[in-house]
């Protein structure tokens, strides 16, 4: 619940959850963090929920890890970092997993889970999933259950720390009444840059009133984008008084026109809606560098969600739809 209250000279007071924020923030750190960080980081998360329950592994001088990045009891967890959320070589990491585990298995008698930990926040390319079958096949035989560990099991270890070790775990400055106050800044100054850069659009766009209850299953909008737009569509007045500020009804079309038509070649160049959304958040946020990272990023959710409720970006119908598949298997 909201309350979302301003006035002439751009003062805003809002009561908001919190919930929809950490969810932004965590997409954000998995995709941010590759290789050696992205251990680390998953090391963070495991030891601040589960103590010395948890134990890091690391080589030492000649002696590997065993196959092993962190174990939980009889729980071994495997870490993979991929540059960006995204998958370059999808035949190395098929490779490295299925060395991973087979090591896992020659090393840790013990074992009765593996994990493959990846930051993979937009989904499992295919490869990966079908080299985990394989490894399920034999890890059945010996009485081992295998899975991912991804978005949704670092969800669920974000949800039982405290906010102090929310904050200090994804690097940033827990949400406050001085970022809000700076929000409608912020988003200004990302709209009148995006407004000086972008070419008239002779196409006009008449905005909605409301946008349809199914539309995020219209379109298959993955859970992790869910979840934010469903937090920062409470701050979309901003985003639309912004708009109208700056300009006039004439501008105020602008911006709206020129992202339904980048959504319009995103779409016919095959991308999922994840692709659509990270591809126009970056457009968002690329251009302006005088904002603190968190709340440039911040101002262009904001924006973002409020051209998603406007039925800008996406469908308000059933159309034939690029489908995101996300594969998290473990609990």
């Amino acid at each position: 619940m909201v309350t979302v209250m301003g006035d002439d000279s751009g003062s805003w007071i809002m009561e908001v959850d919190r919930g929809g924020y950490w969810e932004f923030l965590l997409g954000a750190k998995l995709r941010m963090s590759h290789g050696d960080g992205f251990q680390a980081l998953f090391n963070d998360f495991m030891l601040r929920v589960h103590g010395d329950g948890f134990t890091p592994v690391k080589p030492h001088g000649s002696q590997g890890d065993g196959g092993m990045d962190g174990a939980l009891g009889n729980d071994v967890f495997q870490c993979y970092g991929a540059e960006n959320g995204h998958v370059i070589n999808a035949a190395r990491v098929c490779k490295k997993m299925t060395a991973d585990f087979n090591r896992a298995c020659d090393t840790t008698p013990s074992m009765e889970r593996w994990f493959f930990a990846h930051n993979l926040v937009d989904g499992v390319s295919r490869p990966l999933v079908d080299t985990l079958e394989q490894i399920k096949t034999r890890a059945t035989k010996i009485n081992v259950e295998a899975g991912f560990f991804g978005l949704h099991s670092f969800r669920q270890l974000l949800k039982k720390m405290t906010e102090e070790d929310r904050a200090a775990v994804l690097g940033v400055r827990a949400q406050d009444d001085l970022m809000l106050a700076r929000l409608p800044a912020a988003v200004n100054n990302l709209i009148s840059a995006l407004m000086e850069e972008i070419k008239p659009i002779m196409e006009t766009y008449t905005s909605r009133s409301r946008v349809p209850r199914d539309k995020l299953t219209l379109n298959n909008i993955s859970r992790h984008w869910t979840y934010q737009f469903e937090y920062f569509l409470m701050f979309s007045p901003i985003s639309r008084a912004v708009m109208r500020r700056l300009g006039g009804e004439k501008q105020s079309l602008l911006l709206p026109s020129f992202f339904r038509l980048r959504y319009e070649e995103l779409k016919h160049e095959g991308m999922t809606s994840s692709q659509i959304l990270n591809t126009m958040k970056a457009l968002l946020a690329g251009n302006v560098r005088n904002l603190d990272d968190d709340l440039r990023e911040f101002a262009a959710m904001t924006i973002l969600a409020d051209l998603f409720e406007s039925c800008v970006i996406f469908e308000e119908t059933r159309q034939e739809a690029n489908q995101d598949e996300i594969y998290d298997l473990a609990d």
